[in-house]
């Protein structure tokens, strides 16, 4: 049974865990102001409900996210409103009080690749395409949380030179923690996510992972840098 279901976010409960889906298939789940507003709501909700242990992000129909909508026609104000509201959703996922998984198939690209990289663990399937383009658009992210993920040599690859990477390669560097088959993405993510929410100590073990690493501040030094490019330079603009 579908809850709060709108136009472009649509969340579920599998027992007690949600999951969050996007849902703008006629653009990949691309990113626009209304896609964030709702998605920031969603995870808000399920993050307050007593009847949820863990958060699954996942895209409908065989893709999790194009990234930031780039054709959304917004002026100067809009466009920096945009992305405050994209470094908020990064800031949400990465600090979230229960655990998180992303369930990627298709494009993963952007925004999407951020979102996923928040999130504690990443499963994917065959068709998974993983691509952090901002240096091809001199957008600055992506640091603060991918050499976390990959170290820093794969990282500088991703970040460094744009390129797309399927999923084999994306779990050998360990941007992906689970490849499994198309039809298996959404059992074996919630059965991740049960799996880290039955330990009594993982958010424990997460804070303490979190705070050991620095991802706090990592976290705010790059949305301060995103903002800051969105107001001096043309940014995100349709």
């Amino acid at each position: 049974m579908l809850r709060g279901v709108t136009e472009v976010v649509r969340s579920r409960w599998v027992g007690r865990v949600a999951v969050v889906e996007l849902h703008r298939p006629q653009v990949r789940h691309a990113m626009d102001t209304n896609l964030l507003d709702q998605l920031i709501a969603a995870l808000r909700r399920a993050g307050r409900a007593g009847e949820t242990d863990a958060v699954v992000v996942t895209g409908s129909d065989g893709c999790f996210s194009s990234g930031a909508d780039v054709s959304e026609d917004v002026d100067r104000a809009g466009a920096q409103a945009r992305m405050a509201k994209f470094a908020a959703l990064y800031e949400l996922v990465a600090t979230y009080p229960l655990p998180t998984v992303a369930a990627i198939s298709g494009w993963c690209i952007g925004g999407g690749a951020e979102l996923a990289s928040a999130c504690d663990l990443r499963i994917g399937t065959p068709s998974a395409s993983i691509r952090f383009p901002g240096a091809a658009y001199g957008v600055p992210a992506g640091a603060a949380r991918l050499p976390l993920l990959v170290g820093l040599s794969h990282a500088k690859d991703l970040l460094m030179t744009a390129r797309s990477v399927g999923a084999e390669e994306a779990y050998r560097m360990g941007f992906l923690n689970r490849l499994v088959a198309e039809e298996q993405l959404l059992g074996e993510s919630v059965a991740l996510a049960v799996a880290m929410a039955a330990n009594p100590g993982a958010i424990t073990q997460k804070r303490a992972l979190d705070e050991r690493n620095g991802v706090s501040e990592r976290l705010h030094a790059e949305n301060r840098a995103l903002r800051r490019w969105q107001s001096e330079a043309r940014g995100l603009m349709g």
